[in-house]
């Protein structure tokens, strides 16, 4: 009788310090609320904001937000912004998956536990044609040294 809730609690240590439990737990959450909560966004390039809180897990040893958590907060973000516009249901439609090809960063400051933030995208149009731009030197770049060619780019 008492194995069971060991059992249990010794699978719960494992799923949170092995597998990152709480990301696993956040990016789920997230969806459904993006789905069940907010209005749906038929524009995909609308400004969208996504807030949270630091959680324990989320914390470095200085007792900060880690850097690595920031980025991982946009990807949920990410998650809840698809499923908003729909796009996450159409590409689960067609057994396809989104990727994220390259990210950027700007840290402005520390964050506390428990403190709300807010994930905001940067401004466009500016910083979409220059990620377009910097997209394409880059994929011209690795191109040029990997040798292979892509006669319609080359053009």
């Amino acid at each position: 009788m008492v194995e069971l809730p060991v059992a249990a609690l010794v699978l719960a240590l494992a799923f949170f310090a092995l597998l990152d439990g709480w990301y696993l737990v956040r990016v789920p959450c997230a969806v459904l609320r993006a789905r069940l909560l907010q209005p749906r966004v038929r524009d995909l390039l609308a400004e969208q904001r996504y807030g949270s809180r630091v959680l324990p897990s989320d914390l470095d040893l200085l007792l900060h937000m880690n850097n690595a958590r920031y980025l991982r907060e946009a990807d949920v973000a990410r998650a809840a912004h698809l499923a908003r516009c729909g796009v996450l249901e159409a590409l689960g439609q067609l057994g396809a998956r989104g990727v994220l090809a390259a990210s950027c960063a700007r840290y402005r400051r520390s964050l506390r536990l428990f403190e709300p933030f807010e994930v905001e995208p940067p401004e466009l149009p500016e910083d979409l044609q220059h990620w377009i731009a910097y997209n394409e030197a880059s994929s011209q770049l690795l191109r040029a040294e990997s040798g292979l060619r892509d006669p319609t780019k080359d053009q």
